[in-house]
């Protein structure tokens, strides 16, 4: 019994799937690889589509420039001192997760401007809203482009991004690095802890990342898929999901910081995207409860309830209904065999864009793997993979001639 990789063709090349097949390989026992192999699985096609979800370099710097400038004119010298405030990035710009848009070109960029007051001295919350916004309207490159929303100000660079500016306080009196962030709506203080929270999902990844001291904190750096750890890659697959599921239906799709939370507290680390979206999805279906609704707190603010939009009924239907729907989707995934099967799977999950092109690429790559004579089989488990040195434990591929020899 041979677990294969098949090559097979379509109107727009060649592309990889995956299934199992019984066959007589009449291969001879020649080693071929004792370097590090390639598995070329499920995994790697995973990998592949968080890849082409991550923005890029360019898109990174720019909103890297954009990001600075900002905090530079909200801490300028002519801010009052009682004023002065820190600039920091906050969500997925800053724990890595971010994901290109899906039906829009701008995507976000969070960003809290911490003032140096005590919340007891403000009388009402929506003042800070309304500094931030009187100090940005003063400048002429920004006072064209402001929303308000019901918690920050939003820059608006059309097709390109938007930029969320939060005001805070600090709260120390809750915990270390504890905030508190007005409110439009409810005129008052909302809990939160921004940076405490980053340092909490980096270290479930076991890629922690450091932040200075500075004023305008730096944006931490573009990181490949391959340099981010798995937790970071899992995140990304289930907001793209998000995005695909509730496109029709944007007021009730999950927001981005309840299911990162969710991810990060079910994730258990292994070396496999697979096995790592599998473990988060049994564990987010085994914590919704059957009366009332799963509440999902800030593990380093116990005050802030993430999930308060839950509150609504209807809203949290359809988070129920989605990750339901998605767990039963994946787990039938993940033991589907055949071409068409495991192909049209991945792109109704996330898209059938990436899902194809990263198909269609891996594919390639085991053709010329397999015309240079080193594509090979492990002996014992049956996985396809691609190595560069002889090894005792992998059977060579024989090149394909297509007539017979």
């Amino acid at each position: 019994m041979l677990h294969v990789v098949l090559l097979w063709p379509t109107i727009s090349g060649m592309f990889l799937i995956m299934c199992a097949a019984t066959i007589r390989t009449g291969m001879g026992e020649d080693a071929m690889a004792s370097q590090p192999t390639t598995e070329v699985s499920l995994d790697l096609i995973l990998r592949g589509i968080c890849e082409r979800l991550q923005i890029s370099q360019t898109q990174h710097d720019l909103a890297e420039e954009r990001y600075h400038a900002v905090g530079k004119w909200l801490d300028a010298e002519e801010v009052p001192r009682l004023l002065k405030t820190q600039v920091y990035a906050q969500g997925s710009f800053r724990i890595g997760t971010t994901v290109k848009p899906v039906q829009r070109n701008e995507y976000d960029l969070d960003l809290v401007c911490e003032f140096n007051l005590q919340k007891d001295t403000i009388e009402n919350p929506v003042i800070l809203l309304n500094l931030i916004e009187a100090r940005l309207r003063q400048n002429a490159l920004y006072a064209d482009k402001l929303e308000r929303k019901n918690r920050c100000i939003r820059i608006i660079y059309a097709n390109e991004f938007h930029l969320d500016i939060l005001p805070a306080c600090p709260d120390p009196q809750t915990g270390p690095e504890c905030v508190v962030v007005p409110d439009r709506e409810a005129r008052e203080w909302k809990a939160s802890n921004p940076k405490g929270y980053a340092a909490w999902f980096l270290s479930r990844d076991t890629r922690p990342s450091v932040f200075g001291l500075a004023r305008v904190e730096p944006l931490p750096d573009q990181e490949t898929v391959d340099e981010k750890g798995i937790l970071k890659r899992v995140v990304q697959l289930l907001k793209r999901w998000r995005d695909l599921r509730y496109c029709k239906d944007p007021d009730n799709a999950p927001i981005s910081i309840v299911l990162t939370t969710l991810a990060a507290q079910h994730f258990v680390y292994q070396n496999s995207e697979a096995a790592a979206l599998t473990a988060v999805l049994d564990g987010v279906l085994a914590s919704i409860p059957p009366f009332g609704r799963l509440v999902v707190r800030n593990p380093m603010n116990g005050k802030e309830d993430l999930s308060e939009r839950w509150d609504d009924a209807a809203v949290y239907s359809a988070f129920v209904s989605g990750v339901r729907n998605l767990h039963t989707q994946w787990h039938a995934l993940v033991q589907r065999k055949g071409i068409p099967n495991i192909t049209a799977a991945l792109e109704a999950l996330f898209g059938e864009q990436p899902t194809r092109v990263v198909a269609e690429e891996i594919g390639q790559r085991i053709q010329r793997a397999r015309s240079s004579g080193v594509l090979g089989v492990q002996k014992q488990t049956g996985t396809l993979t691609v190595a560069t040195a002889p090894a005792a434990t992998i059977t060579p591929v024989r090149p394909h001639t297509f007539h017979g020899k």
